[in-house]
């Protein structure tokens, strides 16, 4: 080997060391131990618990199986994004494998941060169009007065602080007799697996109004609740405690609605409800959003649909408007 072939040589063997050289070394480099011990202990002092626990199942679920052993910086943006298209094939629906992509950028963001990489490769991860989505369904006025003529007068009332009054089930589920008025619920706690947290976000904490039918189901619930203290729950489980609100609606609900064809029906599909017919009955768009403790663009794009009728009145309105103009038109020219 000549000197010149030697120094190239050497040179292949130091690229390695010089990559990293003033880069920190005190962090881990593994992706498993970098995620576990300091990518998720330093987002928790800002996540909330439901955050917290749906997050980590994630990772846990799909990115530590998938990467363990591997270092940080071995991981290319081709070797991730193959990664979600495995996925993708796999059947995950295109939300999770958004949360994925979402869950990746921000740990090679940190990483990078921490001076263990150079840049964010995953910073430009796409999910891939191939992923699933799934019908995003509301009911109509007929089947909510399907759903609710089978219904006892609990899961009525469950159902109606959904899809009319707006509430989410972890709130339906703390809420608690002192703080059920006349006319209104305070809410100032929600239950999130059986355990009480803070509502979801500081619009959450909010006053919400019930109409006067259900106020009068509330009344006819509370003469036969056994506690009416007011830090007792106004719907607990049979030891007292918080109702698990998936155990609820698979024992109590489901059941009888599947009967009458409504099988499909959940508290996503309620709480969409109450924005979908809301709107199309003119309810002003910032009291509807201020009802269910949303922001008004979350609670257009995400939770509002229309129906074809409405899409109809819609462009026959434009269609007369347009008719009325011609006509002016025509008449003037004459």
């Amino acid at each position: 080997m000549t000197e010149g072939a030697a120094r190239a040589r050497l040179q292949e063997f130091l690229n390695p060391i010089n990559e990293t050289a003033g880069f920190r070394q005190t962090l881990p480099t593994d992706f498993k131990e970098y995620v576990t011990s300091v990518f998720l202990p330093q987002r928790r002092k800002k996540w909330k618990d439901s955050t917290d626990k749906t997050t980590t199942e994630r990772f846990q679920a799909h990115l530590l199986p998938a990467f363990e052993g591997r270092h940080l910086r071995d991981l290319t943006r081709d070797r991730l994004q193959r990664f979600l298209d495995s996925k993708t094939k796999d059947g995950l629906s295109k939300s999770v494998v958004s949360h994925l992509r979402w869950d990746l950028s921000a740990v090679f963001k940190m990483a990078a941060n921490d001076g263990l990489i150079q840049g964010n490769p995953a910073g430009s991860l796409v999910t891939p169009k191939e992923a699933k989505t799934f019908e995003k369904r509301s009911m109509t006025k007929e089947e909510i007065h399907l759903a609710l003529s089978v219904l006892d007068l609990r899961e009525r009332i469950v159902f109606l602080f959904a899809a009319l009054v707006g509430m989410r089930p972890g709130e339906i589920f703390a809420l608690r007799w002192g703080r059920v008025g006349p006319d209104m619920v305070n809410i100032m706690e929600r239950v999130y697996r059986r355990l009480p947290s803070h509502p979801k976000s500081e619009r959450g904490k909010r006053f919400a109004a019930v109409p006067p039918d259900l106020a009068n189901d509330i009344e006819q619930w509370r003469d036969v609740a056994i506690d009416l203290s007011p830090e007792s729950l106004v719907f607990p489980s049979e030891r007292g405690t918080f109702m698990s609100r998936d155990n609820f609606l698979r024992r109590n609900i489901h059941g009888k609605l599947e009967k009458v064809g409504l099988g499909w029906v959940n508290f996503h599909v309620l709480r969409r409800t109450q924005a979908s017919l809301g709107h199309k009955e003119g309810v002003d768009p910032k009291v509807a959003a201020d009802q269910r403790g949303h922001a008004i663009g979350v609670a257009i794009d995400t939770y509002t649909m229309t129906d074809l009728e409405t899409r109809q009145k819609a462009v026959t309105t434009l269609e007369e408007a347009l008719t009325l103009k011609e006509e002016a038109r025509s008449g003037f020219s004459r």
